[in-house]
């Protein structure tokens, strides 16, 4: 009987010490990567199958040591119920995947985010360069994961940068620094036209004519309807034709002074 007392004291001490390292995937065995309708239905009839199995009332809790096994036992059930809930649920289950992750979970902050972001978007598409920056700023602030938003914000940054007649920027160095973070998102976001398009009028503004040339047809590859991507590339075969042009008068000039 003693030893019947040991191993259970044992069983249930190691269950109580799980409860700090695992999920609720993990402590129900569910595979997160069910669709939400599965995930409930197997939380459902794993809760059943452990309540059956940590319930109090199953242990003589005074023979294994009174109100602190007791209480183990009871934490255990609570979690064992807390997972069930929220997994269950798809808002909780959505915003419990996001802490996982290590996102931001503030659904306050998300959602502010959300609607500057769509402000931003609007303002960019009329060209109000100031609007959409401030608006894109207060996106990634209160969103800093989303790297959406911030190549929105760095593109808007970029945007009200100081440039030339010729729109090549003036401080380089601030532009590169744009230029290099925009392409860290890019490794992540590989397939994205509208980030490659942002890419290659930041490489314009730092007179990579070639390179931008090349990312306007990598966006086009992408999304053939890129209208941002055609108008860049005809600019682009236009300033081409212009210095071909001028080239050839200069070669013309040459032969008459000659």
């Amino acid at each position: 009987m003693a030893q019947d007392t040991d191993a259970l004291r044992e069983k249930i001490d190691g269950m109580h010490r799980k409860l700090e390292e695992i999920s609720h995937y993990d402590l129900l065995d569910i595979d997160p990567e069910l669709d939400h309708s599965e995930i409930e239905r197997q939380a459902a009839i794993a809760f059943r199958n452990l309540a059956k199995e940590w319930h109090v009332d199953r242990y003589d809790t005074d023979a294994l040591g009174g109100d602190e096994y007791r209480q183990k036992l009871q934490e255990i059930f609570s979690a064992i119920n807390t997972a069930r809930q929220v997994l269950t649920d798809q808002e909780k289950r959505t915003e419990y995947d996001m802490e996982l992750s290590g996102e931001n979970t503030d659904i306050g902050a998300i959602l502010t985010a959300e609607n500057a972001f769509r402000k931003g978007q609007n303002m960019l598409a009329t060209d109000a360069y100031e609007g959409a920056y401030k608006q894109f700023e207060i996106a990634h602030e209160n969103n800093p994961d989303d790297l959406e938003y911030k190549a929105h914000f760095l593109y808007a940054k970029y945007m009200m940068a100081p440039k030339d007649e010729k729109g090549v920027a003036r401080n380089r160095s601030e532009v590169q620094e744009i230029y290099d973070e925009l392409d860290s998102i890019l490794e992540q976001k590989p397939d994205q036209d509208w980030l490659l398009v942002f890419l290659g009028e930041v490489a314009l503004g730092l007179k990579r004519f070639r390179e931008a040339q090349n990312l306007f047809n990598e966006a086009l590859q992408f999304n053939p309807r890129n209208v941002n991507a055609k108008r860049q590339k005809r600019l682009l075969e236009m300033r081409k034709k212009r210095e071909q042009n001028k080239g050839f008068f200069a070669k013309l000039m040459d032969k008459f002074k000659s």
